[in-house]
C-alpha cells in the first residue's frame, strides 16, 4: 500500500515573521534610547541656561517679583547688546558696499636703502611719495600696496615706509619681497 506522504510544514514564513518582529523591537528600542538621550541633553542645556541667567541676576534677589523684574532687565540688556551687534554688522556691510563701488589700484613700489621710494622710474622720499602719489590716488580709488626691497635694504626702513603709507584700514597691503624683479632675475643684467 501506498500511503500518502505527509506534508511537511515549512518554517520559512514563521522565521521571517520572527526576524521582522525582532527588527521592529530593536528599531523602537534604539528610537527610545535616542529620544531619551536628546531629552537628557536638552535638560542639561536648560539647567546650564538657568545657571547662567541666575549668575546674571543681582545677588540677594529672592522675591519672585523682584527676580522677574531682574530677568526683564537682563533680557533688555541682552537685546540692547544684540541690537548694537546688528547695527555694527549693518555698518560693516555698508562699508563693504562702498568699498566695492570704488576701483582698486595696485601700487607697486620699491624701497631703496636710505628710505627712498622708486615708483614708475622716479625716486621719492616717503613724505613726497605719500603726498604726490598716494594721496591723489586715494581720493578716487582703493589702493593695494605692494612693496619690494633689495636684500641690502634694512627691514626697519621697509616697515617704516609701510607704516607711513598705510593709514586707511579699508585698503590692503600685500607682502613685500626681499628682492626686486631685477634682483630675482637669474641672468645678470636683465
Amino acid at each position: 500500500m501506498n500511503s500518502v506522504p505527509s506534508e511537511r510544514k515549512s518554517w520559512g514564513p514563521l522565521l521571517a515573521t520572527i526576524d521582522l518582529l525582532f527588527l521592529v523591537v530593536a528599531f523602537f528600542t534604539l528610537l527610545l534610547f535616542f529620544v531619551q538621550k536628546e531629552r537628557e541633553q536638552a535638560r542639561v542645556q536648560f539647567e546650564r541656561v538657568q545657571g547662567s541667567l541666575a549668575a546674571g541676576l543681582p545677588e540677594g534677589v529672592t522675591n519672585p517679583e523682584a527676580r522677574g523684574n531682574a530677568m526683564v532687565e537682563l533680557v533688555e540688556r541682552l537685546m540692547a547688546v544684540q541690537q548694537e551687534e546688528k547695527d555694527r554688522q549693518a555698518q560693516l556691510e555698508r562699508q563693504e558696499e562702498r568699498r566695492h563701488l570704488r576701483r582698486t589700484v595696485r601700487l607697486n613700489y620699491e624701497v631703496l636703502p636710505g628710505g627712498r621710494i622708486v615708483y614708475e622710474g622716479r625716486a621719492y622720499s616717503p613724505p613726497e611719495f605719500r603726498n604726490q602719489v598716494v594721496v591723489p590716488l586715494r581720493r578716487s580709488s582703493w589702493l593695494a600696496f605692494r612693496a619690494y626691497a633689495r636684500p641690502e635694504t634694512p627691514f626697519g626702513e621697509v616697515v617704516a615706509t609701510r607704516k607711513l603709507l598705510l593709514e586707511n584700514g579699508a585698503e590692503f597691503d600685500t607682502y613685500w619681497d626681499n628682492l626686486t624683479d631685477r634682483g630675482a632675475s637669474p641672468v645678470p643684467g636683465r
